[in-house]
C-alpha cells in the first residue's frame, strides 16, 4: 500500500498476506553468530546432537523476518508501523535453513485513544513456512496508528 492509512481506515477483520523471505543457511549463521550464538544455530556437528538433529534458525530471526515482511507490506500505507506491545508470542515449529516464511495477519482489535489523536490496532500475525503453510510463530501486535485529526 502506498497511500496513507489512518486509524479510521482500518477495519476489524481486515486480512494481510505478505511476500516471502528466505532464511538461507548464510543468513541463519550470520544472525545467530551475532545475536543468538547457540550451537543449534551455528554448529552443524553439535546441532546433530541437539533436539532438532540439525541447525535451525533462531526464533528471534524468525521474528525479525516477520517484522521485515510487515514493514515492507506497509499495512498503514505511508504511516509507519509503530509497535506498542507484543502479546501471546508462541513458537510453534522451527524454521530450517533454506526455508522461506511469509505472514498471514488479521486485524483483531481497534481502540481509539481517549485524546482522539491516535488509535491502537491489534493484529494477529501467523508466520508460516512456504510450501507447507505450517505456523512457525504466532503473536498479537498492538500498533499505534494516527487518526485523521
Amino acid at each position: 500500500m502506498s497511500e496513507t492509512r489512518f486509524f479510521e481506515d482500518v477495519q476489524l477483520g481486515e486480512k494481510i498476506r505478505t511476500g516471502t523471505f528466505e532464511l538461507t543457511a548464510e543468513k541463519v549463521h550470520e544472525f545467530a553468530s551475532e545475536y543468538d550464538p547457540q550451537f543449534i544455530h551455528i554448529d552443524e556437528e553439535g546441532a546433530k546432537e541437539g533436539p532438532f538433529g540439525t541447525i535451525i534458525a533462531s526464533g528471534w530471526q524468525t521474528l525479525s523476518a516477520t517484522m521485515r515482511l510487515m514493514a515492507l507490506e506497509k499495512p498503514f500505507g505511508n504511516n509507519p508501523l509503530i509497535g506498542m506491545r507484543i502479546d501471546e508470542l508462541k513458537f510453534a515449529k522451527p524454521v530450517f535453513p533454506g526455508e522461506a516464511v511469509y505472514v498471514d495477519a488479521e486485524v483483531v482489535s481497534l481502540k481509539a485513544s481517549s485524546k482522539g489523536e491516535r488509535g491502537y490496532v491489534g493484529i494477529r500475525l501467523d508466520t508460516k513456512t512456504v510450501g507447507n503453510d505450517e505456523i512457525a510463530a504466532t503473536q498479537i501486535w498492538t500498533c499505534l496508528v494516527p487518526c485523521r485529526v
